[in-house]
């Protein structure tokens, strides 16, 4: 089943677990949770992590596992019309155009020539509309202005003029984890999906609790963005495993694997709904 077709088929309250990566042990971690659980997962690298990883080689690695297990690649927050054709060049399942520090309209024209450019391709554009502030970094308190909120005549605007699969909007989630938890506008969601009719993405899910990201799944948050909250555990962790004697490195990273693998079904089997 491709991708298009899984998140479409997802229920009411399912969302899929999108999981940021930049090295070889978070991509081992997630290999094993889906081999575990039979679930699938979206792998996504942004462009500081593809630039690290190597675009085209974690696509061969992604690819390489894809013939047996439902594991899905996107490359996410493609800030430019030149990186993300990078993407579509090799036929990544997904690829998110960042536009949301454009102007509407450039945002929207830049990813109608993306659309075009993909033709016949079976690969989701996803686009931005509203600004997150942050990064995937633990932080203070970030402030939320109100014109950072994904307007929703903007977004139906951008998804009626581009024809894009699936939309990324701001309702108050940031990037990063942060003292408190961020507030998130629902009812801002609701109404965003009602009227787009395609599939949200709530990115900056890190810091936010289970219940909240399963509230977001039953507004039509159909994935959920998770980074900050797996970069957290992988430092730890390895901190705590180099205190220790050995200078074997599958000994040290063998744990740094598991600690991650246990979190990624946790929030697989959640988001999905299937406890």
């Amino acid at each position: 089943m491709g991708l298009k077709e899984l998140i479409y088929s997802l229920k009411e309250n399912q969302a899929l677990l999108h999981y940021n990566v930049a090295t070889f042990e978070q991509i081992k971690a997630g290999i094993l949770a889906v081999k575990e659980t039979k679930l699938p997962l979206i792998f996504g690298v942004s462009e500081g992590e593809r630039n690290y990883l190597g675009e085209d080689l974690i696509k061969e690695i992604i690819d390489f596992y894809k013939k047996d297990l439902p594991v899905f690649l996107n490359a996410d927050h493609s800030k430019s019309f030149e990186t993300a054709k990078k993407a579509l060049d090799l036929n990544y399942d997904a690829v998110l155009f960042d536009g949301s520090e454009y102007f509407i309209d450039d945002n929207i024209k830049i990813t109608k020539e993306l659309i075009t450019f993909r033709e016949a391709k079976n690969i989701l554009i996803e686009g931005e509309v509203g600004y997150l502030p942050g990064k995937s970094e633990i932080q203070k308190e970030i402030e939320i202005k109100e014109e950072y909120l994904t307007k929703p005549e903007e977004a139906l605007k951008f998804v009626e003029e581009t024809k894009v699969d699936l939309l990324a909007v701001s309702i108050g989630n940031v990037h990063g984890i942060t003292a408190t938890e961020p507030i998130l506008d629902f009812e801002r969601g609701k109404k965003i999906y009602e009227l787009v009719k395609i599939p949200l993405v709530l990115h900056g899910g890190s810091g936010i609790s289970l219940e909240n990201l399963k509230k977001a799944a039953s507004c039509g948050f159909k994935i959920i963005h998770l980074n900050t909250e797996f970069r957290k555990i992988w430092k730890e962790k390895l901190q705590e495993e180099l205190k220790k004697e050995s200078v074997t490195p599958y000994k040290i990273l063998e744990p740094v694997i598991e600690e991650i693998k246990k979190k990624i079904i946790y929030y697989q089997e959640n988001l999905f709904n299937f406890l």
